[in-house]
């Protein structure tokens, strides 16, 4: 008999990096010799990188899957479990981090609407003003007004390789640790994520709800990359153009909720909220127009 899943599935390939990105690996392995998998599609609302005051509407793929052998797919991670002990799971850990860039562009990240989504290559422009002559009437070109221009330098997407650790408190509170390497320019960004969860509970009739409160951590090339400034990145009209170096720190708190709803034995409908808000030197950078973001996922998964 099919049990009804518990697993959180997670959207593939996002194009928001952070705390949705970072998937938590799927818990309790199954006996060995079978599999259990979830593929489908969805849509997410979010913005169209992690400080992005524009946001987009994107088609997103969802898929899980659980071998017995400890082996897991889950969004855009993938492991395996190798500890032997209950309430205790480690193993190694690989992700691919989304790439970044002004419009929100990412593998497999297909806007289906357009509204916000924002053209050309910089962010927070000043508004062009019209030269003209009084003698003749003649008008000019437009030119910048004064103020500073942004540009969003454009980051592919990043494996990661790390490990996950995870500790059960209680039988219902989980503590998980994915530490990641790998992001950025120089593919030398490290983030490390630490969250409390509340693991699915039933809330009605084949509903479950599951919950999370966390906080990442990164290293100085990771904020430099996507949060950092160039010297060819800032035009300042007039006046000198000033680069942002951030350290590392705390890179962003976060908290979700996951709603899993099982139609049938085979099909499920996910839905999650992620809300995080951006901290210390990603929260100081100029590319972050809005300091706290909230991103939406709905998607149908049907299970093989």
């Amino acid at each position: 008999m099919r049990k009804y899943p518990v697993l959180v599935l997670a959207g593939a390939l996002s194009g928001a990096c952070g705390g949705v990105s970072a998937q938590t690996p799927a818990p309790n392995p199954m006996p060995d010799g079978s599999y259990d998998m979830y593929a489908g599609l969805g849509v997410r609302s979010a913005p169209n990188y992690e400080g992005s005051r524009e946001r987009g509407l994107r088609l997103t793929p969802v898929l899980q899957i659980a071998w017995g052998n400890g082996v897991f797919i889950s969004g855009m991670s993938a492991g395996m479990h190798l500890s032997p002990l209950p309430g205790l799971e480690f193993g190694p850990l690989l992700s691919v981090h989304a790439a970044r860039s002004k419009d929100g562009s990412s593998v497999f990240d297909t806007p289906v609407d357009a509204t916000g989504a924002g053209t050309g290559s910089t962010i927070l422009p000043p508004k062009a003003v019209t030269t003209s002559s009084a003698s003749t009437g003649a008008t000019g070109v437009d030119v910048a007004a004064p103020g500073t221009w942004y540009k969003v330098r454009r980051i592919g997407p990043r494996l990661e390789g790390g490990a996950f650790l995870n500790y059960y408190l209680t039988r219902q509170l989980r503590l998980t640790n994915n530490l990641l390497y790998g992001a950025g320019d120089g593919r030398d960004g490290l983030r490390w994520t630490l969250d409390l969860q509340r693991t699915a509970f039933e809330v009605a009739p084949h509903q479950k709800l599951s919950l999370a409160v966390g906080v990442t951590v990164v290293n100085r090339a990771y904020n430099t990359s996507y949060f950092g400034l160039r010297d060819n990145e800032i035009v300042t009209v007039p006046g000198p153009s000033l680069p942002y170096r951030p350290g590392g720190g705390v890179k962003d708190v976060h908290a979700s909720l996951r709603w899993n709803w099982a139609l049938s034995p085979s099909l499920l409908l996910t839905t999650g909220v992620h809300a995080a808000r951006l901290a210390g030197d990603a929260k100081a950078s100029p590319l972050a127009g809005r300091a706290g973001d909230v991103t939406v996922s709905t998607a149908l998964a049907y299970r093989f």
